[in-house]
């Protein structure tokens, strides 16, 4: 696995695949930093503004991730050629997942670092804490969003449909579930506090999200993120490749 893992690097580093992306998340978090620090007074709550904006465009971003780690895998035939070399599909799909889950982390903590640098040049010096406690909460369910996007390209098996269709559930899903949930489910009510799309846009004022709440948030983003994990491996285990 972390042969095939490398040499994704190499091939990531040399064609430069994740440039672009990169470079608008920087201008992004620039954007979110500025148009913050005209409506709020503190560099705490400029930062909390921007990465709860930024949740919002960022899952638009990491469908670049998506056709990095499984899109080229797929339409390149690369899947064929791995499995006829000898490699199990377990060792496949677990390095393009871990794959997948560092290039998040990395895009993620790209644009936290140029929200957190512009939120240090306009409102000056201010603890590291208040800026990385509500990045860390983060994490946890931009991970759990990478899950889906995985289920989607494993399930889908067409890459660009796979992310038009990940774009509609990052943008709309949530309201959809919550109107469906609301309206015809008022029993399965609880799992409004679920959504981790919505949470990942409520979350990063910590002062006044209570306990349970982030728990909640935390916790049922890692349950949704085993469970799309778990289809796209036995998925991806029965998929026949020609």
């Amino acid at each position: 696995m972390m042969h095939l893992l490398k040499s994704d690097i190499y091939r990531i580093i040399k064609s430069s695949l994740c440039f672009y992306s990169m470079a608008g998340l920087i201008l992004l978090g620039v954007f979110f930093g500025f148009l913050g620090a005209s409506s709020t007074d503190t560099a705490e709550e400029l930062i909390q503004s921007g990465l709860s904006n930024g949740s919002m465009l960022i899952p638009v971003f990491l469908t670049n991730v998506f056709m990095v780690a499984w899109g080229h895998e797929f339409n390149y035939r690369v899947v064929n050629n791995s499995l006829i070399a000898g490699m199990s599909r377990k060792t496949f799909f677990f390095s393009k997942t871990v794959l997948t889950f560092l290039l998040t982390i990395l895009f993620v903590t790209v644009y936290a670092a140029s929200l957190i640098s512009v939120a240090f040049i306009l409102k000056g010096s201010f603890p590291l804490t208040v800026a990385l406690k509500p990045v860390l909460v983060q994490l946890p369910l931009y991970l759990a969003a990478s899950c889906v996007g995985i289920l989607l390209f494993n399930v889908l098996q067409a890459s660009y449909t796979s992310v038009a269709a990940f774009i509609a559930i990052a943008f709309i899903g949530d309201t959809i579930l919550s109107n469906i949930i609301s309206n015809y489910l008022e029993k399965f009510d609880f799992l409004l506090d679920t959504l981790f799309f919505s949470n990942l846009r409520n979350i990063t004022d910590l002062a006044v999200i209570t306990n349970d709440q982030l728990q909640t948030a935390l916790i049922s983003s890692v349950i949704y993120g085993v469970i799309a994990l778990l289809i796209s491996f036995n998925v991806f285990r029965n998929r026949e490749f020609k």
